[in-house]
């Protein structure tokens, strides 16, 4: 018996990682007015960023349903194999309570949930540690509690680039974006089971630099963690972020990840940051 991993795609899991561990991903849905679409399965990030920037509303999303998750969960059961799911904060989604209803509603001790109490990567980053720990044959059990453990030392911090979605989201009043957008503000926000705005600064540069003093003053020793570059459709903000990371500081493994649709859909394009976990990991 084997213990397969399943994820949703508000992970923004590469398809590369999701292949080398075997790892199942639960697609929700991103809705342009009547067009609905598989996020990562029937849009790709290039299509989604493309209709974003014409769209005149702003897209919704749509969680996985409790049914989608019985046949996810049924076809790993009945290969003889245990899950662990793994999915985004349940502040953000009811992802994770659809997931919860298909293991009451199949009723089997081998399906084990987890919520991540975050998003992109940060589930990804999870499911990696677990898979890594299903092939070293530890149990579900050692496996759920090093992913509590994680859960609790997960470390984000993101630069917002533009404040357009936060206005049409209705985040952020539209006389609030314009003197923003005037002033080039960046929100600088985390992710702790919900987004949460640190500070706002003006203009990317002064952004990356927020990042790196909070690494350094918080004192995180990257010298052998993995850490997770993210950006929405920018991959030379995240590479610059990615530079200026690896010049200040010793780390581990970088590994890159493009925010997806569903996450886009609220951080908006030129999006980016970085996210790891603070504790050692066996």
């Amino acid at each position: 018996m084997a213990i397969r991993i399943v994820t949703d795609s508000t992970s923004d899991m590469p398809k590369e990682i999701a292949k080398k561990y075997n790892i199942k991903i639960a697609p929700l849905r991103v809705n342009f007015g009547e067009e609905s679409f598989l996020d990562g399965v029937e849009l790709t990030n290039e299509e989604f960023y493309k209709k974003l920037a014409t769209a005149k509303e702003l897209p919704t999303t749509s969680q996985v349903n409790p049914g989608e998750f019985v046949d996810i969960f049924n076809e790993i059961l009945d290969e003889g194999d245990e899950v662990i799911g793994i999915f985004i904060s349940s502040d953000l989604s009811g992802t994770y309570s659809s997931a919860k209803i298909a293991q009451d509603m199949i009723k089997s001790d081998k399906i084990h949930i987890l919520d991540s109490r975050g998003v992109t990567a940060m589930t990804t980053l999870m499911s990696i540690e677990a898979a890594k720990m299903a092939e070293k044959g530890k149990s579900a059990a050692e496996i759920m509690e090093l992913l509590k453990k994680m859960v609790e030392n997960m470390k984000t911090m993101f630069i917002i680039d533009t404040l357009e979605y936060l206005v049409k989201g209705g985040r952020l009043s539209a006389v609030q974006g314009a003197i923003g957008g005037l002033l080039n503000v960046k929100p600088i926000i985390q992710v702790n089971g919900v987004v949460e705005t640190v500070t706002k600064v003006r203009g990317r540069a002064k952004g990356i630099k927020y990042i790196m003093d909070w690494l350094y003053s918080s004192q995180f020793d990257l010298s052998n963690k993995t850490v997770f570059i993210v950006n929405s459709n920018d991959q030379a903000f995240g590479d610059k972020i990615k530079t200026v990371l690896l010049e200040n500081f010793k780390v581990g493994e970088i590994l890159e990840a493009p925010i997806g649709a569903v996450v886009g859909t609220h951080a908006g394009p030129g999006c980016a940051g970085l996210l790891f976990c603070d504790m050692d990991i066996q």
